[in-house]
C-alpha cells in the first residue's frame, strides 16, 4: 500500500511541474537573454533589445550558460553544472521553476529547439556526438558526430558542426578543420553547406528563411575557398540553404573578433559578439539594424556571450490544453546508434 501511495505522490508531483510550465507566462514584451560574468560566475540575464533592463535570472553559485528560448517564451533551456557536470535545465521566463531535463545527468550541451517545442537536440562533448530528445527527457537517440546543433525554421533539417575536434594540453577544445554540414531528419543524409570550406563554426538559421549564418575565417577567391591566413580574423557570413548568395554581413577589426550570430525574430536585426584580442578584452554583445549597418553596443560588464532573442509577437501561439498533458514528441527514428 505505501508503494502505491508513493507512486501517486511521485505522479502528483510531476503532473503539477508539467501544468506550471504549461501556465508559465511568457514576456510581454520583447526581450533577450544571454550569459553574463559580471557576478563573479556565468548567471543567465535578461535584457530589452536596447539593453536596458538588465536583470539576473538564476543568481546561482553554479555556471549556468547557453540560454535559449522556448518558442512560446514560456520557459528558458540552459546549460548548469550545479548536479556536478554540465547538464540542461529548464526554468520558467522568469527564472522561476528550475529543473532538470534528463534524469540522468551525464553531459549535454548548447541546445536548440524544435521549431514546435516538442523537442530538442544538443551535443555530447566527450564523445562530440550530436543528439535529440523530446523536452521531457525521454526518447534520446544519436543523430551525428558533431558540436552545436542549430534546428531550422521548417523543422526538417538541423545544421551543425563536423570534422576534427581535439582536446590541448591546456584542456582547451579546438577545431582546426571543421565545417558547417546539414542532416535532413528523415532521411538522415548530410551534407556541407559550402562544399570544400573549412573553419567554418557555430551556424544559426535566419527565421523563417532557408539561409544559415555562420562564423567564419574563410575566404573566397575565383571560386575557391581558402584559410585566411590573417591571425584572429573571423567573420560573419550568411549563405542559402544551397550554398550560393554567399555574402559578408560582419567584419571583424584588425583586432577584433565577431562571432555568435543571432537573429531578431523579424530576421531585420542582428546580436553578435565583440572580443578585443589586445591585453584583457572582454567579449561583450552588439547589435546592428542591417539596413543601417550601425553597430550599437549592448552590454559592457564582464563577459557577455550566446544571445537568445524572443519577442511575443513572433511567438509559437499555442494555448495551455488539457489533452498537451498526455501529448509526447513523435521519437526521431535515427539510424545511428546511441551511446
Amino acid at each position: 500500500m505505501k508503494y502505491v501511495r508513493a507512486f501517486y505522490i511521485i505522479s502528483g508531483i510531476l503532473l503539477c511541474a508539467n501544468v506550471s510550465s504549461l501556465f508559465a507566462k511568457a514576456p510581454e514584451t520583447a526581450k533577450i537573454v544571454f550569459r553574463s560574468t559580471r557576478d563573479g560566475n556565468f548567471e543567465i540575464y535578461t535584457m530589452n533589445p536596447d539593453g536596458s533592463d538588465q536583470k539576473n535570472l538564476t543568481r546561482h553559485r553554479a555556471n549556468d550558460s547557453a540560454p535559449v528560448w522556448s518558442p512560446t517564451g514560456r520557459q528558458i533551456l540552459f546549460i548548469s553544472d550545479r548536479g556536478g557536470i554540465p547538464d540542461l535545465y529548464l526554468m520558467d521566463a522568469d527564472g522561476t521553476n528550475v529543473r532538470q531535463v534528463f534524469k540522468k545527468l551525464i553531459g549535454r550541451e548548447f541546445p536548440t529547439w524544435s521549431p514546435d517545442g516538442k523537442a530538442i537536440a544538443y551535443h555530447r562533448f566527450h564523445t562530440f556526438s550530436i543528439y535529440t530528445a523530446s523536452i521531457e527527457g525521454t526518447n534520446e537517440e544519436k543523430l551525428a558526430d558533431g558540436l552545436w546543433p542549430a534546428w531550422s525554421p521548417h523543422g526538417a533539417e538541423i545544421a551543425f558542426m563536423a570534422g576534427e575536434f581535439v582536446w590541448a594540453d591546456n584542456g582547451n577544445l579546438r577545431f582546426p578543420d571543421v565545417s558547417v554540414e546539414i542532416i535532413n531528419l528523415q532521411t538522415h543524409a548530410k551534407e556541407k553547406l559550402l562544399p570544400g570550406s573549412i573553419s567554418m563554426y557555430r551556424p544559426t538559421w535566419v527565421p523563417d528563411s532557408d539561409q544559415i549564418t555562420f562564423s567564419w575565417n574563410g575566404r573566397q577567391e575565383n571560386g575557391f575557398f581558402e584559410a585566411n591566413r590573417r591571425v584572429h580574423t573571423i567573420d560573419i557570413y550568411v549563405v542559402n540553404r544551397d550554398g550560393s548568395g554567399l555574402r559578408k554581413i560582419i567584419e571583424s577589426g584588425e583586432d577584433i573578433g565577431v562571432s555568435n550570430p543571432t537573429w531578431s525574430p523579424r530576421g531585420d536585426e542582428l546580436i553578435y559578439n565583440i572580443y578585443n584580442h589586445q591585453g584583457r578584452g572582454s567579449r561583450q554583445l552588439f547589435k546592428i539594424a542591417l539596413d543601417d549597418g550601425v553597430p550599437e553596443q549592448l552590454t559592457h560588464r564582464g563577459n557577455n556571450l550566446r544571445a537568445d532573442w524572443f519577442d511575443p509577437a513572433y511567438a509559437l501561439p499555442v494555448s495551455p490544453q488539457p489533452s498537451l498533458l498526455t501529448t509526447t514528441w513523435g521519437k526521431l527514428k535515427t539510424n545511428t546508434n546511441s551511446d
